[in-house]
């Protein structure tokens, strides 16, 4: 019987032969290969890189996501035929040898969760008590298995994992039950579009769902037994939406964070930027029934003429990329926002942003960083026409606000920003600030970019800052809750002189970037945190000391038969539950090494 997947590739062939006769090299010299042969600006893919996505991916970007104002006048056969000509080739669709055997049991969603969202907890504190890793045998962690994900240069997502299943979405489209012992597959679901966010486990009224955003702003209610589709629902603001941040389901409501990409969109001079926003949609999770939506900016309305007479609109902007904390005592959630992509700059963007959950009305909010109005027709190598008059320096709040306790027990709210600077609020004096502590300079690629983890005494803050940035400080810092001082920190080190910024390998032997983006994570006593370089890392909370280092930019030896290639750890990071680590490794943007594995590592089984 064919798999969901392999049926895809089939359809895909059919389809690329009725368009035969375009000329998609041409097409592709004359629309793409200026930004994308070399580009100059990190945030593009090279043309190698996008050689190694799928078809789901590439046909995304250019008919519906962020390239599709750069087509020009090709006709729908020419885009499918470009697509033939870029995506990764579809013999590497998954080998039927990949599924589990037919008497494979299903998966077991009756046990309790052991990862299912983003932050593992309401709280977002990424601090994973159901383990038996601890500092004292991290260090014996051996890889158990390694899946790798066909068609996919950047492993996005982070899983959700049950008592024998680890769910994983994917940027081809693909939705995998992995069988939490071998890898094997018990159930595939495809989606249209590439899988975005991270999965996340909860009820979809009487049934255990798994809850997934897409690049196209759809949310993915899929039955956590079968892998059939419970709902689909469309929840983008604008043509421009998109989701990043997970989606969170409390008490029979799914809170949806919504981001945008006319980031992007602005690099074209032609491109009348920009009019979307970012925002939270509540769902009733039983059937993906819009109830209330919250706003970022108001309605955008046209402003002035760029240098090209081309109409801007604003506001615009404020994308919301993280995955929301639930103050169930409060009655809010809480969310960060982005930068505004258009003048005029308002005060919600760069902000953390407290919401009412029963009503969507904002409660308050506290703005890390005023008057940042940033696209990316702006830069230090160009400023484009449609670059805001601002031309801010891009300090979103991309880490989850955390809800975390003082030595007296007192609620504090953790942020993390792209400035480099940590806060600490008051959520109960609407957001007041307790202290704050800027650890590096920050840019648009540095400071705090994914994902800050907090325990009962420390805040666990990776900073991202890339090489060339001046007084760049790229490392792991614990900080005290109670007021921002230093606990300890590790600096980042190469170790190695990289032979150019790439070179012929996407893997060079000496990775060019190596600070830390991705978010971290605690394991009962031990920090877990992932580098740019490949490197995966182990600290011991209470001093730092490196416990464990495993390298996963090279090759494995995948459990479903097809080629597994780790590289940069960025954006989900790594996670524990009971005595497996787990890695995706691989992040093809931003000139990073791109990838393909999910990693699972293991303590060694006690003696008979």
């Amino acid at each position: 019987m064919n798999s969901p997947v392999q049926l895809l590739g089939a359809l895909l062939a059919l389809v690329w032969a009725v368009a035969a006769g375009a000329d998609p090299a041409a097409h592709y010299a004359a629309q793409c290969a200026a930004c994308h042969d070399a580009p100059v600006d990190a945030k593009v893919p090279d043309t190698a890189a996008i050689r190694r996505m799928n078809a789901v991916r590439i046909r995304h970007a250019v008919s519906q996501g962020k390239m599709r104002e750069f087509i020009g006048d090709m006709t729908r056969r020419d885009v499918l035929a470009l697509v033939e000509h870029l995506a990764a080739d579809q013999a590497a669709l998954m080998p039927p040898s990949a599924y589990c055997e037919g008497n494979a049991p299903t998966p077991n969603v009756s046990a309790s969760a052991s990862i299912d969202r983003w932050g593992l907890n309401a709280r977002n504190s990424r601090w994973q008590r159901q383990t038996t890793i601890s500092a004292a045998n991290v260090g014996t962690l051996t890889l158990k298995w390694a899946f790798a994900a066909p068609g996919v240069t950047t492993m996005r997502s982070q899983p959700a994992v049950t008592a024998d299943t680890v769910y994983l979405p994917t940027l081809g489209g693909t939705l995998y039950a992995l069988d939490r012992e071998s890898g094997c597959i018990r159930w595939a679901y495809q989606a249209e579009r590439p899988l975005r966010t991270a999965a996340t486990l909860g009820m979809a009224g009487d049934r255990r769902a798994l809850f997934v955003g897409d690049q196209g702003s759809f949310v993915h209610a899929v039955d956590a037994t079968s892998g059939d589709s419970i709902w689909l629902r469309h929840v983008g603001l604008f043509e421009a939406s998109m989701l990043t941040g997970a989606s969170i389901e409390h008490a029979g409501r799914l809170y949806v964070p919504i981001s945008a990409f006319d980031v992007a969109r602005a690099m074209d001079p032609n491109y009348e930027c920009c009019t979307s926003h970012g925002g939270v949609r509540a769902l009733d999770a039983a059937t993906g029934d819009i109830l209330w939506t919250a706003r970022m900016t108001p309605e955008a309305k046209p402003t002035y003429k760029n240098s090209l007479g081309v109409q801007m609109w604003g506001p615009s902007g404020a994308p919301i990329w993280t995955t929301p904390a639930i103050d169930e005592k409060r009655g809010v959630l809480y969310v960060g926002t982005g930068e505004n992509t258009s003048s005029p700059a308002t005060d919600l963007s760069d902000a953390i942003v407290a919401i009412g959950m029963g009503d969507g009305k904002i409660r308050w909010h506290f703005q890390g960083t005023k008057n940042d109005a940033f696209n990316m027709a702006c830069g230090r190598r160009r400023s484009g026409p449609n670059c805001p008059k601002e031309n801010g320096p891009d300090f979103d709040f991309g880490a989850s606000v955390i809800i975390a306790q003082d030595s007296e027990g007192k609620d504090v709210l953790l942020a993390g920003q792209k400035s480099g600077a940590v806060f600490a609020l008051d959520p109960d004096a609407d957001g007041a600030l307790r202290w704050q502590r800027r650890l590096s300079p920050g840019s648009a690629l540095g400071g705090v970019h994914w994902g800050i983890a907090a325990d009962a005494e420390h805040v666990y803050v990776p900073i991202a800052d890339p090489p060339g940035l001046p007084e760049r400080k790229p490392g792991v810092w614990a900080l005290n809750i109670d007021d921002g001082t230093d606990a300890w920190h590790y600096a980042a080190d190469r170790g190695c002189v990289p032979a150019g910024r790439r070179g012929d390998s996407p893997w060079p032997d000496c990775s060019f970037r190596y600070a830390f983006s991705a978010a971290a994570s605690i394991a009962g006593d031990v920090v877990l945190a992932g580098a740019l370089d490949g490197r995966a890392f182990a600290f011991d909370a209470e001093d730092g000391r490196v416990l464990w280092e495993q390298e996963t930019s090279q090759e494995f030896a995948a459990a479903n038969g097809i080629e597994a290639h780790g590289g940069a750890i960025d954006s989900p990071g790594i996670v524990a539950v009971d005595d497996l680590v787990i890695v995706p490794s691989g992040y093809g943007m931003f000139g990073q090494m791109p990838g393909n594995a999910l990693l699972v590592f293991a303590l060694p089984k006690p003696s008979q």
